[in-house]
């Protein structure tokens, strides 16, 4: 499998490469792309699903009788993460 690393590289470096990336349209779409390509982001995919998880428990915490609107403060390089992999559910270890 191929690192992190080499994917940012790659879309930095290969704009055939960018371009296909970025003309899949969904999540689930983008990711089968990737895999075929040689990347693997299961276990990346579960841990952003987990911290918006927790993003919005931590709202919902700060808004008293009120719940977070999940994505609505994001910005930089999380939001991009979490609009790429967003419709991606990556099936969890322990089923």
């Amino acid at each position: 499998m191929k690192t992190g690393f080499d994917f940012i590289q790659r879309m930095q470096q290969d704009a055939e490469f960018r371009r296909k990336v970025n003309a899949c349209l969904q999540s689930e779409e983008r990711l089968a792309f990737l895999k075929k390509e040689g990347y693997d982001f299961t276990p990346f995919t579960q841990i952003i699903s987990q911290l918006a998880s927790w993003q919005r428990s931590i709202g919902e915490l700060r808004q008293p009788g009120g719940s977070a609107t999940p994505g609505k403060d994001r910005s930089g390089f999380l939001a991009r993460l979490n609009q790429i992999f967003r419709a991606a559910k990556a099936p969890r270890p322990d089923r």
